[in-house]
């Protein structure tokens, strides 16, 4: 004879792995989710874009193993700065110990395009957001630019060195952008480990938790988008960690 009481536990047993599995709550100010088979796209603190394939590991981790020039699991300050300056002398085209404004253009042409700030990718990455963060908010959206796709919500991150604004990076400027953005992501504590970055916006729309794409919508001129239309196009200065 079955007791009375084993097909209540027996049910409770079945029953247990479906109330685990319940999914996480998306923020409301998640990003719209990647396109499936969207490729990954990093850019450092300093701008330089590393491209992944679809399904593979986040290429931050790329630029992570070249600036770890010791190879400690760590990028310390000295090595950041020797990162930048060696990125520095790759878009210094003449060589000169300048980046100048046609130097910025062949950068933000041919080096990184994605920082474009009305690429198409802003139709699911953004999800602009004012003021602090509400209860139940993330700060995921607002990611201008190159923000997009960096640890840093840094729009242009080779312009935003010029800190004299007379149109030409220097050397000595790029590496004190270096240190400043090292602190910022660094915290106080001297190094950065890649298990303490923070997830770059794009990274999230692939990887979640992202909201499920809107169905195309009809423009204004008869384009189909993928997303909202942008409500918010104020350019971001150096930036705060993401």
């Amino acid at each position: 004879m079955i007791p009375a009481y084993r097909p209540l536990l027996m049910f409770a047993l079945v029953a247990a792995p479906v109330w685990a599995a319940k999914p996480p709550k998306i923020p409301k100010d998640a990003p719209y989710c990647a396109p499936a088979g969207m490729k990954p796209v990093f850019l450092s603190p300093m701008g330089e874009p590393f491209r992944g394939t679809a399904g593979q590991p986040y290429p931050a981790a790329a630029w992570f193993a070249g600036a770890d020039s010791d190879h400690d699991g760590a990028v310390s300050r000295g090595e950041f700065v020797r990162d930048a300056e060696r990125f520095f002398r790759t878009i210094d085209l003449d060589h000169d110990g300048r980046i100048t404004p046609e130097e910025v253009i062949a950068y933000e042409r041919d080096v990184a395009p994605e920082i474009a700030l009305y690429s198409r990718s802003r139709d699911y990455l953004e999800v602009p957001t004012h003021g602090k963060p509400k209860a139940g908010q993330s700060n995921y959206g607002g990611a201008m630019g190159a923000g997009r796709y960096a640890w840093l919500n840094v729009p242009e991150p080779v312009v935003s060195a010029d800190t004299d604004f007379n149109r030409v990076i220097d050397e000595e400027e790029f590496r004190q952008a270096a240190s400043r953005r090292f602190d910022t992501l660094a915290g106080g504590e001297g190094k950065l480990l890649p298990a303490a970055m923070p997830r770059t916006p794009i990274q999230i729309a692939i990887e979640g938790p992202c909201r499920p794409r809107p169905k195309p919508k009809q423009g204004p001129g008869g384009d189909r988008r993928d997303g909202p239309p942008d409500s918010d196009d104020r350019a971001r200065g150096e930036g705060a960690a993401q």
